[in-house]
C-alpha cells in the first residue's frame, strides 16, 4: 500500500475515533453514573435551610437502595460535629428518614418507605426530585460558556481567568485541585417548582478517592436568587447496624 495513502487512512480513522470519544462525553445521564456507586458512599446536601444525607445502603443487581435523612440546619452543632458519627448514632434530631429503591437501568423509583412514619409511601411524580434528576439528559457546557473566576479582562485581551470550580469536601476536609465538568439541561414541565427551569450541575472528573458520580453543585436559573443545592460533605465506608430491619 502507498505510504501516503496509508497515512491518510490512518489519520481519517484516528479522527473518527476522537470524534466518537467526544460524542460519548457531550451527553450524560446520572442514572448511568449511579452504577459506579458503592455501598457506604454518602453525600450531604444543603438546601432550603435543611441538610440531607444521601446514603448508598444496598446494591443488588439492578436495584439500588438509597436512604435520605434530613435535619434542619438550626439543629446542627457549630463545632465538633461529624456527619459520619451522626449517622452511626442513628441520626438524632432528624425530621425525615426515607428509603428509596431505584431501578438503575431506568432510574425509576420502585419503592419508597418512610421510617419516620413506619409505612410505605407514594411520591407524586411532580415531587419525585431524585428520579427526575437521574433521568435528565445533561449536555456538557462548552469551555467558552463556563463561569470564570474574577472580573473579565480588558477588551481585546486574552482571558486567562480559571474556570470556577465548586468546593469538594470529603469527611470534613476540603480537597484542593479537583476539576469539575459543567453540565446543563432543562427540567421537564411537570408542574413542580423547577418546571421548565434551566439546571446546571457540576460533577467531578473521574476519581476513585471520593464519590464522583453525583453533582457536587446544582444551580437553578429562572427562580429568585438562583436556587442552589450544594454538597457540604461526602465520604465512603459508612456502615452501621440499622434499627430499620425491613430492608435487611
Amino acid at each position: 500500500m502507498n505510504l501516503r495513502l496509508f497515512a491518510t487512512i490512518f489519520l481519517l480513522l484516528f479522527c473518527g475515533f476522537l470524534s466518537s470519544l467526544k460524542a460519548e462525553v457531550t451527553e450524560l445521564l446520572l442514572r448511568d453514573n449511579m452504577s459506579r456507586s458503592q455501598v457506604g458512599d454518602y453525600l450531604v446536601t444543603a438546601q432550603n435551610k435543611n441538610y440531607s444525607i444521601l446514603l448508598i445502603r444496598k446494591k443488588e443487581g439492578e436495584q439500588l437502595s438509597v436512604e435520605e435523612i434530613t435535619m434542619p440546619m438550626s439543629r446542627v452543632p457549630q463545632t465538633n460535629f461529624s456527619w459520619k458519627n451522626w449517622i452511626e448514632n442513628r441520626a438524632p434530631g432528624n425530621t425525615s428518614w426515607v428509603m428509596y429503591v431505584i431501578h438503575l437501568p431506568t432510574g425509576t423509583m420502585q419503592q419508597t418507605y418512610s421510617f419516620t412514619r413506619n409505612e410505605w409511601v407514594t411520591i407524586p411524580q411532580s415531587q419525585n426530585f431524585l428520579s427526575t434528576l437521574l433521568n435528565l439528559r445533561l449536555n456538557r457546557v462548552e469551555d467558552h460558556e463556563r463561569k470564570k473566576v474574577g472580573p473579565p479582562p480588558a477588551q481585546d485581551s486574552f482571558d486567562r481567568r480559571p474556570y470556577w470550580q465548586p468546593p469538594l469536601i470529603v469527611e470534613g476536609k476540603c480537597i484542593k485541585g479537583v476539576t469539575f465538568d459543567s453540565w446543563r439541561t432543562r427540567w421537564p414541565k411537570d408542574g413542580s417548582e423547577l418546571s421548565g427551569k434551566i439546571i446546571e450541575v457540576y460533577i467531578p472528573k473521574d476519581n476513585d478517592k471520593y464519590p464522583s458520580y453525583f453533582p457536587y453543585w446544582l444551580q437553578v436559573s429562572g427562580v429568585v436568587g438562583n436556587a442552589k443545592v450544594r454538597i457540604v460533605d461526602s465520604g465512603s465506608h459508612l456502615f452501621f447496624t440499622s434499627k430499620n430491619e425491613i430492608f435487611q
